[in-house]
C-alpha cells in the first residue's frame, strides 16, 4: 500500500461515522471551539468527541489550534475534495453507461433491449 492509499483510507475512515460527518458539517460554518462541538453530542461527552476529533485530525480533515486552554477546530475540505473527486472519476464511466441504459429502457416503455429480442 502506498502512502497515497494509506492517507485516502484515513479520510474514508474519518468520514465513515455519522458523528464525525456532523462535526465536519458544524465546522463548514466556521471554526468552533472544542466545547461547542462537545455540546452537539451530550450522549458521548467530551472524551468521545475528542476521539472523533483525533480521527478527523489524522485524516487532515480538521486542524486543531490551541490558544491557552481553548482548542479551536478548523475544517480543511481539501482531503475530502481530493478523495471524492478521485473516487467519482474512477466510477463515472460505469455510472454514465448505467444511466444511458436506464434512459434507453425508459424510452422503450420499460423493456430492455435483451427483453425486446426475446419477444
Amino acid at each position: 500500500m502506498t502512502y497515497q492509499f494509506a492517507h485516502e483510507d484515513l479520510i474514508w475512515k474519518a468520514l465513515s461515522d455519522g458523528r464525525r460527518r456532523l462535526i465536519v458539517e458544524a465546522l463548514s460554518a466556521g471554526p468552533k471551539q472544542t466545547g461547542e462541538l462537545v455540546d452537539l453530542f451530550p450522549d458521548i461527552g467530551r472524551t468521545g468527541v475528542l476521539k472523533h476529533i483525533d480521527i478527523l485530525t489524522e485524516g487532515r480533515i480538521i486542524h486543531v489550534r490551541r490558544e491557552g486552554r481553548v482548542r479551536w477546530n478548523y475544517l480543511n475540505p481539501e482531503p475530502i475534495k481530493a478523495v471524492c473527486s478521485t473516487w467519482v472519476l474512477r466510477h463515472i464511466d460505469g455510472i454514465q453507461s448505467s444511466a444511458a441504459r436506464l434512459k434507453q429502457i425508459a424510452e422503450r416503455g420499460g423493456t430492455s433491449a435483451k427483453e425486446q429480442k426475446n419477444e
